[in-house]
């Protein structure tokens, strides 16, 4: 069956860039009909919002749909399915209009990851729940779900609650595990190797890379440290005052050290949290590069998910969990329903209580003093990656929900 990728997606954020590469890796033969339009925004908060912003985003909005009329028109009206990724509610709307007019449509998978209404007014407090802009968001986001044939989310907390939330049918709903991408996020391990006194790569397997130099370096930022890893977009479901909270009980740990790596909504407030207990222990970086964040990874020493313990951080599984344990990396995260849909506390993960710097504080030093535990953990977590969360498996299971498609025809 052949399969078109449809929208303004962003083309490079995980969950589009998995389900593509997936899919080709299980041989499916998809063509993407993509016109640039949320890459350029990579705050979508604050600012964003504002009239002139919104302005000029439904000007691009405009200029994307007539180009991707005229790419769907050429390259992609004889697909049997369309799938339609992150950020697609609005882009379903526009491909069903395409679509009305013809005899034999094509099968919809839409891939949302979230739901907008859920994300901005629950979750981020954007705005309150009664006004216009959350009821736009809400009916929006029903009537793109009831469009597609099959919606795509990543974990059965995250299904029911959409279901309830939106009173849609359960049959409706698929879950595919996040995951991440193999060939972005992999161990590295550095090795003695003396010769010239520059760096080169060595090829290792195709999941490790080994990077050898004239001499020895642990991979931390400082030697004998132990480095503790935050990466994400600063919004409420982090938790981050917990972990700015947790670095200053650790303060007195010399060689524990904090990076906390990205911003957004709340990157502000934290930083005057920081400020305000004096902490020195973290250093604060807004922003690297996709494809040099597996370095960062492979430098800590453990990686931290989310604590918020939010309603949304109680029923999704985030990116940074699937990407940390792609490069054999132990993590601690905050417990929930979701995280044990497919993780085990003290086997593959750690887990610690929710909204409670004490709690991430305790797990931090128990992987600090337990190395064995912690390589345990790590390679636990790794094997489980191995085991269906890569790319190849995330493709596997969309390909089990398009094979649907021809035998119930």
């Amino acid at each position: 069956m052949k399969v078109c990728f449809f929208g303004t997606y962003e083309k490079n954020y995980s969950s589009n860039r998995i389900i593509i590469k997936g899919l080709r890796k299980n041989n499916i033969d998809i063509t993407e009909c993509h016109e640039p339009l949320w890459e350029k925004y990579r705050n979508k908060s604050g600012k964003f919002l504002k009239i002139f912003s919104l302005l000029k985003l439904g000007f691009g909005m405009v200029w994307a749909y007539l180009m991707l009329f005229f790419r769907f028109q050429k390259n992609c009206k004889k697909n049997d399915v369309v799938i339609v990724g992150y950020i697609g509610q609005l882009d379903i709307i526009f491909l069903k209009l395409i679509l009305f007019l013809r005899k034999k449509k094509p099968k919809v998978i839409l891939a949302p990851l979230v739901s907008l209404y859920d994300t901005a007014i629950i979750d981020r407090g954007l705005s309150g729940r009664n006004n216009l802009f959350a009821k736009l968001l809400y009916r929006l986001d029903k009537v793109s779900f009831q469009l597609a044939d099959v919606v795509v989310f990543d974990t059965k907390e995250h299904i029911n609650y959409i279901r309830d939330l939106f009173k849609l049918d359960r049959d409706k709903f698929k879950r595919v595990w996040v995951g991440a991408d193999e060939e972005v996020f992999y161990p590295l391990t550095i090795k003695a190797f003396k010769q010239d006194s520059h760096l080169e790569f060595i090829s290792g397997s195709s999941s490790e890379i080994s990077l050898t130099s004239s001499k020895f370096s642990k991979p931390s930022l400082a030697d004998n440290n132990f480095q503790v890893l935050f990466i994400g977009k600063y919004i409420p479901l982090h938790g981050l005052e917990y972990i700015i909270k947790a670095s200053k009980l650790l303060e007195n740990e010399k060689d524990i050290k904090f990076k906390m790596v990205g911003s957004g909504q709340l990157y502000h407030k934290i930083r005057r949290l920081s400020d305000k207990l004096e902490i020195k222990n973290i250093d604060f970086i807004k922003w690297i590069e996709y494809n040099d964040l597996v370095n960062e990874i492979n430098k800590a020493d453990t990686v931290l998910g989310i604590f918020g313990g939010t309603d949304k951080s109680l029923r999704v599984i985030p990116n940074k969990v699937f990407q940390a344990v792609a490069c054999k990396k132990a993590v601690i995260t905050g417990d929930s329903p979701a995280i044990r849909e497919l993780f085990e506390d003290g086997e593959n993960i750690m887990l610690c209580e929710n909204r409670n710097a004490e709690a991430l504080k305790n797990a931090i030093l128990k992987l600090k003093s337990n190395e064995k535990l912690r390589e345990k953990i790590a390679e636990n977590g790794y094997f489980l990656f191995q085991d269906g969360l890569d790319a190849n498996s995330s493709g596997k299971s969309m390909a089990k929900i398009i094979a649907n498609f021809r035998w119930n025809n």
